[in-house]
């Protein structure tokens, strides 16, 4: 069974995470992408989606993400 993927507009309107958000949190690297298409869009695996949520976790604590 193929594991779901998550494009970024996707994923941002699902988590309520902004699109530009998700492109920052790659920047920093912690949350990149687990593929791209062929196109160049990011695409996120399940494993990604729960990251985010701990990265949001952390962030809501007052964590610095830098």
């Amino acid at each position: 069974m193929d594991e779901r993927m998550w494009r970024i507009g996707d994923l941002a309107r699902e988590t309520g995470v902004t699109v530009r958000a998700l492109h920052h949190y790659d920047r920093l690297g912690l949350l990149p992408p687990s593929s791209r298409t062929s196109g160049g869009h990011r695409c996120y695996a399940e494993a990604d989606v729960r990251r985010l949520h701990r990265i949001v976790a952390l962030r809501d604590f007052g964590f610095p993400l830098e």
